[in-house]
């Protein structure tokens, strides 16, 4: 086993129970992944493909739930509307509704952000979403991302994070 699996490994376990919390990019892959993986290595999704999507979704399946913000959700179903139109956009706002608004026993669970404490330094580097992760990534939520500034912001603050980059170049889908 890679030290690299070893570390994937540690993270899974320390918090299988408490989720994974994705970045908007990576949500958004494994929107699409789930429901319309024909949209994967178009538009938004340019820089992936279907196995990066599977690694994906394979490696979130080992946690309990995701988690996210609102600012995450309003960023990740933008994007979504642009890649998605028409009659497969109706489809994908179906499959969405229930895990964006807690409906479906599987919904996203959203962190609140209100009462975090956000550095100034991060916020003016990275906006508001990002900054907003990088605080919950070092209150101990474990982050994964394809962002390296945000990965190397949550990292720089004690963070548990996880580059998606790295995962598809040990997977060898890239």
């Amino acid at each position: 086993m890679s030290d690299y699996t070893q570390t994937l490994n540690s993270h899974v376990n320390k918090h299988r129970e408490n989720g994974i919390f994705l970045d908007t990019n990576v949500l958004l892959l494994f929107i699409f992944a789930l429901h319309q993986p024909s949209k994967i290595g178009f538009k938004r999704l340019e820089k992936y493909n279907r196995e990066d999507g599977q690694l994906l979704v394979n490696f979130v399946s080992e946690f309990k739930r995701i988690l996210t913000t609102p600012h995450v959700l309003a960023e990740t179903s933008n994007l979504a509307r642009q890649i998605s139109k028409g009659e497969d956009g109706k489809k994908l706002a179906s499959f969405l509704y229930p895990l964006f608004f807690n409906i479906a026993e599987n919904s996203f669970v959203e962190l609140n952000t209100i009462e975090i404490s956000v550095d100034e330094k991060i916020f003016g580097k990275l906006g508001l979403t990002d900054s907003c992760i990088a605080t919950l990534a070092k209150n101990r939520q474990l982050l994964l991302t394809d962002d390296l500034d945000l990965f190397l912001a949550a990292l720089a603050n004690n963070g548990h994070a996880i580059n998606f980059t790295h995962m598809r170049v040990a997977a060898a889908t890239i």
